[in-house]
């Protein structure tokens, strides 16, 4: 992405982008036509943060190389010595000692957590209506976009789903419910069928809007407004256990993250003092299961999205489109250039819309191929659906990485300027930290350190994503013939991730 350079700093990671979406200028598409022959194998990583390419040390070849070499020696390794079938998962826990004290002090932590979610939630409601609408300069951006959606993902992987806790859209329930209001009890009877299908399709909805839709405080305080009169119906209707499981998307993408994470809330009657457990990493994605199909979908997602918005910019997403129809269709408009983008740039929109909608589907085929190889390999008499259901969570530590890796150079950037924002949250001129000097220079990021961070965690991503699903294998398989040969399939697809996901990151953008 060229977040920091396209537009300003509060802006949505990937609605700030949104500019491809409209009409190109001339020297776009030139530059999609010609540029595109060229970057195939790229000699710089651009990192997708910065428009500033950073040439590589050594050749682009040799981290793929050094990356697939990695995955293979680590699964002979997983294979030689993790071989005797698991029979059912085993997780040594810790529950952290409930004393009077401490119970009291984790029932006043968790209700300043509570307070401070939904305060900030109003904040960034607020913001948006009566604040500026410039982006850059509106806090309820950078809030929800950058500290939200981006930080407490990643502060998630370590305390784990402590958003089912703070939820402030289920804090508000709980406060209607003191006050007399009845929104536990279900008015209609959620149907087992479908799944978390709601929650998939608000999810692709927020990402639509990211990728899509100006960056505009005012918007995003109107879709926070709309989401919470649909969260409060759908509890109303449905109940708040089925609203917060399966319908609401936030819920289901931390419980997720938090699968990964050391730290796991077992549900308790008293929500005030929840029961707080310790237990290896990535512990829930190896023992835990998606009920439904539509979750393993959801998961996908995770995946597919990210991959997307890093590539629907590059020069080479777009020249696909834009190349072969400017040569197919010439005698169209012959050199009128500026006739040729007007016929296509409808078509253009329709191309880069269609892509964020097929690329789940496309993950999906691959994933169930890739499934679909292991059982004919393994000669293992299983539906492909339960397979697909047992290996999908395997793929989360990669779904994590790539967001990651994808983001976390604009979370470091964008958090820097949090100090200007905070001075003048509502863009209207304040100066609530007239004591503190704004006019520090910070220096940039390296673009050495962030492009070998980015490695590194790509790599720790397929690494954890290939162990955990040989230890699903091992439970799925009855021997350990059938355990590596099942695996060298998903292996193959792990391969091709981490090839992709390092080339994508390496490709130069549309400016």
């Amino acid at each position: 992405m060229v977040f920091t350079t396209l537009m300003s700093p509060a802006a949505s990671p990937r609605a700030s982008e949104s500019v491809v979406a409209h009409p190109l200028s001339l020297a776009t598409v030139r530059s999609a036509f010609l540029a595109s022959l060229g970057c195939v194998v790229p000699t710089a990583a651009y990192a997708h943060s910065f428009a500033t390419p950073y040439v590589l040390p050594v050749p682009f070849w040799m981290y793929v190389y050094g990356c697939v070499a990695t995955l293979v020696v680590s699964f002979a390794v997983f294979t030689y010595f993790l071989s005797a079938p698991i029979l059912a998962p085993t997780v040594h826990t810790l529950e952290l000692g409930a004393t009077s004290v401490t119970r009291t002090a984790t029932r006043w932590a968790l209700r300043l957590l509570r307070a401070g979610a939904v305060g900030s939630l109003v904040l960034v409601i607020v913001a948006g209506l009566v604040g500026t609408r410039n982006p850059g300069r509106n806090i309820n951006m950078i809030l929800f976009w950058i500290v939200f959606l981006l930080g407490f993902t990643y502060v998630t992987l370590i305390v784990g789903d402590l958003y089912a806790l703070i939820n402030p859209w289920k804090v508000i329930i709980q406060w209607l419910e003191r006050l007399g209001a009845n929104l536990s009890t279900p008015r209609l009877t959620y149907p087992q069928r479908i799944g978390y299908w709601p929650a998939l399709w608000f999810y692709m909805i927020l990402i639509w809007i990211e990728l899509f839709a100006l960056p505009s405080p005012f918007v995003l305080s109107l879709v926070l407004i709309t989401y919470g009169l649909i969260t409060i119906a759908g509890v109303v209707l449905l109940g708040k256990d089925v609203w917060f499981e399966r319908c609401d998307f936030l819920s289901v993408f931390f419980r997720l993250v938090a699968t990964l994470a050391p730290v796991e809330y077992p549900h308790s009657s008293n929500d005030d003092t929840p029961r707080i457990r310790i237990r290896p990493p990535c512990a829930g994605v190896m023992n835990e299961r998606p009920e439904h199909i539509s979750l393993v979908l959801f998961v996908l997602f995770m995946l597919s999205s990210t991959t997307y918005d890093a590539i629907y910019r590059t020069m080479l997403w777009v020249g696909l489109y834009w190349r072969p129809l400017l040569a197919l269709l010439q005698p169209l408009w012959g050199t009128d250039l500026a006739k040729a983008q007007s016929m296509l740039a409808d078509g253009y929109i329709v191309y880069q819309r269609g892509g964020l909608l097929l690329s789940p589907a496309l993950y999906f085929a691959l994933y169930l191929l890739a499934l679909w190889f292991a059982r004919m390999a393994s000669t293992l008499r299983v539906k492909l659906r339960t397979l697909a259901m047992d290996f999908a969570y395997s793929l989360i530590p990669i779904a994590f990485a790539y967001n990651f890796t994808h983001y976390y150079p604009m979370l470091v950037a964008e958090c820097r300027d949090v100090v200007r924002i905070v001075n003048d949250p509502l863009g209207l001129g304040w100066t609530v930290l007239n004591r503190v000097s704004l006019d520090v220079e910070t220096p940039p990021l390296e673009m050495a350190v962030v492009w070998h961070i980015q490695v590194a965690v790509i790599l720790i991503g397929h690494v954890v994503s290939v162990y955990v699903a040989h230890r699903i294998a091992m439970r799925t398989f009855p021997t350990r013939r059938q355990v590596t040969i099942s695996q060298l399939p998903l292996l193959l697809l792990m391969v091709a991730y981490t090839a992709t996901g390092l080339w994508i990151l390496s490709l130069p953008l549309v400016q």
